[in-house]
């Protein structure tokens, strides 16, 4: 394909004052391949449909998504996206120039599904002194360093970062979408639509991208820079770890990751949302925070998947009889 065959899809809700500005520099970016714009407008009541059909025309256009949640707007734009790709930013970053062209020049390759880009952090002002990489990557940094990477012989985690990625339309809608019980929607800062996403499509044989010249900056709310979110998002990270655990890993592995990668975490004690953390004590919180969300959406849907593929396997078995019949 060409990068001109191609949506750029842009979820939002009531952040008018910053969807036209990231308008404005997109719209160059998508005449320069070809491509529309597309916001998928998530029940703003800011005056932002308003706004956008000021600007709609032959480039950008605005449709309603009334189901709550970046995931369902996400995929309404998917439906509606009239290029072979959707490209996907959110309405609070900001693209590098070349974003959009550099997002879609891997898909000149037939097999690959997905790719994803850098997203680094814009703060208000001089960054927090107690932000380390940990707690960036609560913020949606991702950088898998200066060349592209096959996230294939990646792990699931480093997938891309839905405020930045693009996904094959046609592959997107034939894996499902984007699962709306994952990401983020209200005051729940759930994640791992993503990697879940891409799960499906490694397993129906798409390749999955990083690269690094698609690059967005994240306008970090002030409002995240609490100890209070930091902890919230902490548990939503793990739920949706666990959440995909259920599904796709076996329970030798499920039971590895616990030991290793949460079991330290898992020893510490409570540690309650105040003003003055340390980084190394709100990590360690957020870790304990991760470990119990992981635990807590395992254990809550193990049994369903395991019940639901146990539920095919005998509707599959009975079909194959009565065919013998």
């Amino acid at each position: 394909m060409t990068a001109a065959a191609a949506t750029v899809a842009i979820p939002t809700r009531n952040r008018r004052a910053r969807l036209i500005p990231l308008l404005e520099r997109l719209i160059p970016q998508a005449a320069d391949v070809g491509a529309d714009i597309l916001v998928v407008d998530n029940g703003s009541s800011d005056g932002t449909v308003e706004a956008v059909r000021a600007l709609a025309g032959d480039t950008v256009r605005c449709i309603v998504e009334p189901g709550a949640g970046a995931t369902r707007a996400r995929n309404a734009g998917a439906r509606a996206a009239r290029g072979e790709v959707a490209a996907f930013i959110d309405d609070d970053a900001l693209p590098r120039p070349g974003w959009l062209a550099a997002l879609l020049d891997p898909f000149s390759d037939g097999r690959v599904g997905c790719v994803g880009g850098r997203v680094r952090l814009r703060f208000e002002g001089a960054g927090p002194a107690w932000i380390n990489d940990a707690l960036a990557a609560y913020l949606a940094a991702y950088d898998l360093g200066d060349d592209p990477v096959d996230l294939a012989t990646r792990p699931r985690h480093e997938a891309p970062r839905g405020l930045n990625m693009a996904v094959r339309r046609g592959a997107l809608l034939e894996v499902g979408g984007f699962d709306v019980r994952l990401g983020p929607r209200g005051s729940r800062p759930s994640v791992g639509e993503e990697s879940e996403l891409c799960l499906r499509l490694l397993g129906r044989g798409y390749g999955v991208r990083y690269d690094p010249r698609a690059e967005v900056e994240h306008l970090v709310d002030p409002a995240r820079l609490d100890a209070a979110w930091f902890l919230r998002r902490a548990f939503w990270t793990g739920w949706g770890e666990g959440f995909i655990d259920a599904r796709y890993q076996a329970l030798r592995k499920v039971a590895g990751r616990v030991r290793w990668h949460y079991g330290r975490a898992l020893l510490g004690l409570p540690h309650a949302a105040s003003p003055g953390y340390e980084r190394n004590r709100l990590s360690a919180a957020c870790g304990r925070r991760e470990a119990c969300g992981y635990i807590l959406a395992f254990l809550r849907y193990r049994a369903w998947w395991s019940g639901r593929v146990g539920m095919q396997r005998g509707a599959a078995s009975a079909r194959a009889k009565s065919a013998d019949a």
